[in-house]
């Protein structure tokens, strides 16, 4: 008989950082990163950890009270790109699965939502998995487009001919008129950082819970730490484009980005991103992760980092019914809310139902609000 261990870490327990040091991952799955508020991420940080002898499975999560649902709670996903990590043995994760939604089901959570990580691909851990009691692993998985990276271990020449022509010229037109990018290392443009990124999301008629000031970044650098980079370029002497950047392990993440609305038609942020690539490269890093589209759409922001790169990540969620009694009532009362006051219920794919707005996209494809 197999015999499997079972824990769950919050965020302010060491065995958390101790334990992913033992399995490939990234910044979205470390306990600080659970810890950034906003973007529609709220809720307790756990990581529950499944192992068997020397094999592991580390799914964190946000665990959130469900209002009008009699002390349950529903699991979403930190914002980014997070899912489990584990040694991809099936056997072993088909049974750190059920051990999983056991514990789920013993902490009364209705329903479950993840985002996986386009670069390690964690949600083949669970694409093949049999189904069996509870809900499916499988059916679970949503496709929801596509995510680029710039290849940095690839010379840099080798890089700039993966550009698409156009892009070439208008970066080196750029840097001939003067636009220069620098690592902001003493973090003196916080606030033209935050000016742009915020003018940049009112263009795009960015919720509200997108938007960040000071104090969102001091939390973040605060709890992040060394991971956290901030770029900017200039054009005379103004910030012409800046760029909140992670830097874990192999990755390098475009986080959130921001530009000068007068200075658009000078390309500021390709420049940006082309001199931080140089960057990353002399880092030794591997991927500089631009994420994608709005929504998982090929969009014009998704054209617009496929320019940089051919090389592209699926991107894929996960939405499970944990208790399906429960969550229908839940629909049927959230309904009814709105009928009430005369409001349709809003986007019917929207995971879980009832937590939709009327107003809201879908949150199973809203993956990118970096706005670049």
């Amino acid at each position: 008989m197999i015999i499997g261990q079972d824990r769950l870490y919050c965020a302010g327990d060491k065995e958390w950082i101790e334990t992913l040091q033992r399995v490939r991952h990234d910044i979205y799955h470390t306990p600080a990163y659970h810890l950034v508020p906003g973007f529609g991420s709220e809720g307790e940080a756990y990581v529950f950890v499944h192992q068997e002898s020397d094999k592991l499975l580390l799914w964190p999560y946000l665990l959130t009270p469900v209002d009008g649902g009699d002390d349950f709670y529903d699991v979403a996903s930190a914002y980014g790109y997070a899912g489990p990590i584990s040694h991809s043995d099936p056997a072993f994760v088909q049974r750190a699965w059920l051990a999983l939604c056991d514990h789920w089901r013993m902490q009364k959570v209705v329903s479950a939502f993840t985002r996986f990580h386009p670069i390690l691909g964690n949600q083949q851990l669970i694409a093949t998995l049999p189904d069996s009691q509870g809900p499916s692993p499988a059916a679970g998985l949503k496709f929801c487009g596509a995510t680029i990276s710039i290849d940095l271990t690839k010379t840099l020449e080798a890089q700039v001919k993966d550009y698409q022509k156009i892009l070439r010229q208008e970066i080196r037109k750029s840097r001939e008129l003067g636009f220069v990018t620098s690592e902001d290392s003493d973090w003196r443009h916080v606030d033209d950082f935050v000016r742009l990124y915020r003018g940049t999301m009112t263009r795009r008629k960015g919720r509200s819970e997108y938007l960040i000031d000071a104090d969102w970044v001091a939390k973040f650098r605060g709890l992040l730490g060394p991971h956290t980079r901030l770029f900017v370029t200039k054009y005379e002497g103004v910030v012409a484009a800046a760029l909140l950047a992670m830097q874990h392990g192999p990755f390098l993440h475009a986080h959130l980005t921001g530009i000068e609305a007068e200075l658009v038609a000078y390309s500021p942020l390709k420049v940006l991103l082309d001199q931080v690539r140089e960057w990353g490269t002399g880092q030794g890093l591997q991927f500089f992760h631009l994420g994608g589209g709005l929504g998982g759409r090929e969009d014009s922001l998704f054209q617009f980092k496929r320019r940089f790169s051919p090389q592209s990540h699926e991107f894929h969620t996960g939405s499970w019914i944990l208790n399906p009694a429960q969550y229908t009532n839940l629909e049927e009362l959230h309904k009814r809310k709105y009928l009430e006051q005369g409001l349709d219920i809003g986007n019917p794919s929207y995971f879980p139902i009832y937590r939709c707005q009327p107003e809201e996209p879908d949150r199973e494809a809203c993956s990118e609000i970096s706005a670049l």
